[in-house]
């Protein structure tokens, strides 16, 4: 998905194959990335090769490259607001792709028809899987040694009444990399990634005004 962000007039890339991007001269950390909401520190898997946001799970996206409103702060460049989907709430939908480096899955329904929703998406990448045994061989310089990462978006809606919805959502990501020395035994497992929950309620009064109450971690 940041890959399409690139593409974008004043946008540009900060590498050969890296999902960060610059904006209007800006560095990618002066970028403000938001997930329904909550922030998002680190957005690229396998060292900036990859987004950490799984297409199947994401509805709308919005870019805001100057002039931001007053609630995004914290930021010089950019604002990169990101919604993820809220589920079919007719019927019960499954999506999914098997890939050569990453392969994903989304279950998406009704918890209850037209009431509340539910969407589950869930993306893996199985480099790991072939750096065992019998793709490495015992005793070589690679065996021990592994990659690997995966995402899992979830998210849930009610609608309470005619005027109040209640949005519950989170992202789990994790990258993980394993070194071990045939020579010296020295191990090291290396984890990264983040985790984040937003939880939301809509409340209309009137066709003229409404209340959005956010809690994020």
């Amino acid at each position: 998905m940041l890959k399409s962000i690139q593409l974008l007039p004043g946008v540009r890339s900060s590498g050969e194959g890296n999902s960060g991007f610059y904006v209007r001269g800006g560095g990618p950390d002066q970028n403000l990335i938001l997930l329904d909401e909550a922030l998002v520190y680190n957005a690229a898997h396998l060292f900036g090769f990859f987004s950490v946001f799984n297409a199947d799970a994401i509805k709308n996206v919005t870019l805001t490259k100057g002039g931001m409103p007053a609630q995004y702060g914290g930021r010089l460049s950019s604002v990169l607001d990101i919604t993820m989907k809220e589920g079919n709430s007719k019927s019960y939908k499954v999506d999914g792709g098997i890939g050569p480096i990453a392969s994903r899955l989304t279950v998406q329904g009704p918890i209850k028809k037209d009431t509340s929703s539910f969407i589950i998406s869930a993306r893996r990448t199985f480099v790991d899987l072939f750096m065992r045994k019998p793709f490495v061989k015992e005793g070589s310089d690679f065996e021990g040694n592994s990659y690997y990462f995966y995402d899992l978006n979830t998210k849930i809606n009610w609608r309470l009444s005619q005027k109040d919805r209640l949005f519950l959502s989170g992202y789990f990501g994790r990258d993980v990399f394993k070194f071990k020395s045939s020579d010296t035994g020295f191990k090291v497992r290396i984890p990264w990634g983040n985790a984040t929950a937003s939880l939301r309620w809509n409340h209309l009064f009137s066709d003229r005004m409404f209340v959005n109450t956010s809690l994020i971690f």
